[in-house]
């Protein structure tokens, strides 16, 4: 589920500045900077960003959930 989220988290994000690139140049480089501003642009932009940001959240969650498995994987005992 780990690796499940992060590749979904990739998607969404990337096709979040993606489309913040197509808004504007400024959008996008600042999408690519600092992070939280890819969030702030899909909540402004929220009819063109519902899927991309729906995918990052989903990929988010399985990430945290994922988390505790990976962290146990390794551990010794």
């Amino acid at each position: 589920m780990y690796w499940l989220g992060i590749a979904l988290c990739l998607i969404g994000g990337l096709w979040i500045v993606v489309n913040a690139f197509r808004k504007s140049i400024w959008w996008g480089l600042g999408s690519l900077i600092i992070p939280l501003v890819a969030l702030v642009f899909a909540i402004m932009n929220f009819a063109e960003n519902k899927i991309p940001l729906a995918i990052y959240v989903v990929g988010f969650i399985l990430l945290i959930v994922g988390m505790p498995s990976t962290a146990s994987y390794g551990a010794p005992g």
